[in-house]
């Protein structure tokens, strides 16, 4: 792409490089006229860059120059960082420039965790029956009768429900199994509530070899049975017993250019790519046909719910040789510990508020990896020298991986990154706080989900009551006790609005919720709002030191956002759009107005 005939772009000997230009030659006879005082000033003493951004109102994260207004890249990465003045040395007749138009820009923003693959492939393929467009159970079965009509006989039906359904629909529940039957009867359904809880059909149960008097899938799924042991349809954490997924050139073109295009649109650069250890072969083998696509991946990587199926030896994961690394890295594996409370599968100490028909036998949620056996996860990574990310949503899951990071520390000290995913995001006592507070020295990391304000509060109260869904989603004692949350989308496909980090940001500094205004004490400044998005989930991932702030030899990743965050009513953050993203340098998406 050449970005000197993109719209607000100059050629290289536009107007404002020739006053560059020339502001160079008088500073070279200034120079010359100090005489031998002076250190003489070579024109080639500086790189030449190969693109600069200038006049701008740039927001660079880093203490030691807070904002400035141009930048220098060469080689895809920051040679220069400072004034307007500042970057005449690096401009030459092969150089392009790009007016800024004093606009705010800030760091390409880093998704810290999410599940690419899975969001194109439901994004494309699967029933819509999301809340709130489909408001009701009753709406949720007739979108499904529609695609049953025209799906073939035996093939899958697949429906996207967002999760805590139960908590949104007007009627207070979820699609039966006797529902799914009658209008499907020829036809396997799976309807996910949210990704932790699906409820089958019978044809999809036969199909996954459910039986009476089965609670238990290979692969971690909990299967819910009635009195008398016949499966009532509701399946918990399923994602690795459920079958079905995009074919092997479906996924290709995901990680080519689909997710990419959909990410750039928000202003990310750089993703946390969970991803199936079925689909690593397709990435790797994409990272050789497309070494520089236009976001950057790093993988973690799962083989079943509670960890099993993971080799002893994780090298069979890593990039090719001739991959590039600034694109592609495998860098963690990934367990969950339990369910998600939002669809009252978290594992909790205390049960759940009232009985639903969906919910696991006595009511605190789902344990899905025992203690032993995160340790033994935990350790695996350690020796693989790779990240340990620990699914932790209820408070005694919670617990359970910091138990296991504690043990790991006694036994096999280590600076390996360790992280609990969805740290405090329903619950979080003083205690756990503390102890995530302990471990930061051992390199200790926490992924938090921000705009689930917008969409769960109600929900939590609702299921927990109010004094445990007070103790959700403290982000400023967080960051107070210097955990430094690194905020992400938490993208399956469920909830498609989550890509949206600016209403996360204007969540988490105005305490906005589905309730109203929830606990304003944790209210948060703009600036570590931003750094959610940029060093700390840089820092969470391991790559601090090529992402997260705008720096010299950092990638030259940015987002040129609409409105300055900074100056603007805080209320007015969530209507922020990305105007630019820029990987590397290179433009890779505008706004289309």
């Amino acid at each position: 792409m050449n970005l000197s005939h993109q719209p607000n772009a100059m050629k290289p000997l536009t107007i404002m490089t020739k006053h560059f230009l020339h502001s160079k030659i008088a500073l070279l006879a200034s120079f010359s006229l100090l005489g031998s005082a002076c250190i003489p000033f070579s024109a080639h003493s500086m790189p030449l860059a190969d693109i600069v951004y200038f006049n701008g109102q740039i927001e660079t994260l880093n203490p030691k120059q807070a904002r400035v207004s141009a930048v220098a890249i060469k080689d895809e990465k920051f040679i220069a960082v400072g004034s307007n003045q500042d970057m005449q040395s690096y401009i030459g007749d092969n150089t392009k420039t790009i007016d800024l138009q004093q606009q705010l820009t800030v760091p390409g923003l880093v998704d810290g965790h999410t599940h690419p693959m899975e969001t194109i492939w439901l994004k494309e393929d699967w029933v819509d029956a999301r809340f709130p467009n489909t408001p009701s159970v009753k709406q949720a079965l007739q979108n499904i009768a529609k695609r049953v009509q025209i799906t073939p006989k035996d093939q899958w039906v697949y429906v996207a429900c967002v999760s805590a359904s139960e908590n949104k629909f007007i009627e207070k529940r979820l699609p039966t199994k006797a529902e799914l039957d009658q209008i499907a009867p020829n036809n396997p359904v799976i309807v996910a509530n949210g990704a932790h809880m699906a409820i089958a059909n019978s044809a999809a149960l036969l199909k996954m070899g459910v039986k009476k008097g089965v609670a238990k899938l290979p692969h971690g799924a909990g299967v819910l049975t009635d009195a008398n042991g016949e499966p009532t349809g509701v399946i918990t954490d399923g994602m690795g017993d459920i079958p079905g997924s995009p074919t092997p050139q479906e996924i290709a073109r995901y990680y080519k250019s689909d997710i990419a295009k959909f990410w750039n649109s928000y202003g990310f650069t750089s993703l946390m790519a969970i991803t199936p250890a079925a689909a690593m072969p397709v990435l790797q083998s994409v990272s050789l046909l497309t070494p520089s696509p236009n976001i950057r991946y790093t993988a973690s990587v799962w083989a079943a719910p509670n960890g099993a199926g993971m080799p002893n030896d994780l090298h069979v994961f890593e990039m090719p040789a001739k991959a590039n690394p600034d694109y592609y890295r495998f860098s963690a594996i990934k367990a969950w510990v339990d369910g998600e409370n939002d669809c009252r599968t978290g594992f909790m100490y205390q049960p759940y508020v009232g009985v639903m028909d969906t919910d696991p036998p006595g009511g605190k949620g789902t344990l899905v990896t025992r203690q032993t056996e995160v340790n033994q996860f935990s350790k695996l990574a350690n020796q693989n020298k790779k990240a340990t990310m620990l699914h932790c949503s209820g408070d005694a899951a919670i617990d359970i991986g910091l138990n296991a990071y504690e043990q790991l520390m006694k036994s096999h000290p280590n600076q390996n990154i360790k992280r609990i995913e969805h740290f405090g995001m329903f619950q979080l006592t003083p205690e756990q706080l503390k102890r995530g507070r302990d471990l930061k020295k051992n390199n200790f990391h926490i992924s938090v989900q921000p705009i689930w304000l917008l969409e769960l509060v109600k929900a939590d109260y609702e299921n927990m009551g109010v004094e445990r869904a007070k103790s959700g989603y403290q982000f400023k004692s967080m960051i107070d006790a210097g955990l430094e949350p690194a905020a992400s989308t938490d993208m399956t496909g469920i909830y498609l609005g989550n890509i949206d980090p600016f209403k996360a940001m204007y969540a988490t500094v105005t305490r906005q919720s589905d309730l109203g205004k929830f606990e304003p004490k944790q209210a948060i400044s703009v600036r570590n709002a931003l750094r959610m998005w940029t060093i700390w989930p840089a820092k969470a991932i391991g790559e601090e030191k090529v992402k997260g702030s705008i720096e010299v030899g950092k990638y030259g990743d940015m987002a040129v956002l609409s409105d300055d965050i900074f100056q603007i009513p805080k209320e007015n953050i969530k209507d922020i759009k990305a105007l630019k993203t820029i990987v590397g340098g290179r433009l890779v998406y505008e706004f289309q107005r």
